[in-house]
């Protein structure tokens, strides 16, 4: 009987479509994920990957099908906006849902340390340094590279549409290699700063410090000051 309970437990719960993660974060389940996906898996992996004051901003996942998702040059699986972590249920495998949501994460964390990151320009300059050495590439490879869209960090369609038709993601990934981590880091300085914060949390701290020593610092440098000040405080009242 008691081995009956925890199943009809555990099985209720995997089939709420309610969740918190991090204790007070709603998570809903708009839309249902493939069959014999562990939800609570991704959500207690990520709450031990990425801890929760860097994410102090955010109020709520929801995940389903959303028709933003397919309204873009190329399609995605994932948006951070508002508080709000929207993913897809389209997933092939928790590790991939658990990438999705650090990456938003990431978008979140802009916005709380935005001036951190970006004020000093250096993390600009390492992004267009990569932009120009792929610029040469492709153009040697005579896909005649837009020239003024690689020279801006901003997110813009045209070169995301050129990326991802016209280069193609297969030849991009070669190309790339100790350049940029994934190709959809190239769009932009924001995407540059995700996909560096995904791979610091879920993968090699050291190869993102070799290929991207500044993204690499720009956030090393947000998780020390936050532990160094919790540390002075934690002094300062044990103090007293």
């Amino acid at each position: 009987m008691k081995e009956y309970i925890v199943e009809s437990s555990t099985a209720a719960k995997k089939s709420s479509k309610e969740r918190l993660v991090y204790g007070d974060k709603l998570v809903f389940l708009k839309d249902q994920l493939p069959y014999h996906f562990d939800l609570q898996y991704v959500l207690d992996t990520v709450e031990g990957l990425v801890p929760k004051w860097l994410v102090n901003n955010v109020d709520a996942m929801y995940v389903g099908s959303f028709k933003a998702f397919n309204d873009s040059n190329t399609p995605f699986n994932a948006k951070y906006k508002d508080g709000a972590l929207y993913i897809t249920n389209k997933q092939e495998s928790e590790n991939d849902m658990i990438d999705d949501i650090v990456h938003e994460m990431a978008h979140a964390v802009e916005e709380s340390y935005g001036k951190d990151i970006y004020f000093d320009d250096v993390l600009k300059d390492e992004f267009l340094s990569k932009r120009r050495t792929l610029y040469n590439l492709l153009d040697q490879e005579g896909y005649e590279p837009p020239e003024d869209k690689f020279n801006d960090p901003e997110y813009d369609k045209h070169l995301d549409y050129y990326l991802y038709n016209i280069v193609g993601y297969p030849l991009l990934e070669s190309l790339i290699m100790g350049l940029f981590y994934s190709p959809y880091a190239i769009t932009s300085i924001n995407e540059y700063f995700a996909n560096g914060f995904e791979n610091y949390f879920l993968r090699d701290k050291k190869y993102l410090k070799n290929i991207s020593p500044v993204l690499y610092n720009k956030i090393n440098n947000i998780m020390e000051e936050y532990e160094m000040n919790y540390s002075n405080e934690g002094e300062y009242r044990n103090a007293y």
